[in-house]
């Protein structure tokens, strides 16, 4: 199963939780809150995993790190694409 890092910064100006997935070319969303944008950074991973399993491209490999906060989804193992034997 990936985990991929998760980045949370809270927008002061906007009042807005940003995520952001530096493994995954930097691909982002926001909420109002914590849980929102949790929601919203996985809808935007598995959007971002599915294009890559269509143009038959590999999943980049989840950090090393193992501080912070992690996204782990089956999801994200069920849009990887199958290697044809």
């Amino acid at each position: 199963m990936r985990d991929y890092r998760v980045i949370y910064e809270f927008d002061t100006e906007t009042g807005q939780v940003m995520a952001t997935v530096p493994e995954l070319n930097y691909v982002s969303s926001f909420g109002a809150d914590f849980a929102e944008a949790e929601r919203n950074i996985k809808e935007a991973v598995l959007a971002y995993l599915e294009a890559l399993a269509q143009e038959g491209k590999p999943f980049p490999e989840p950090a090393e790190e193992r501080e912070g906060t992690f996204l782990r989804s089956r999801e994200f193992d069920l849009a990887a694409p199958r290697v044809r034997a």
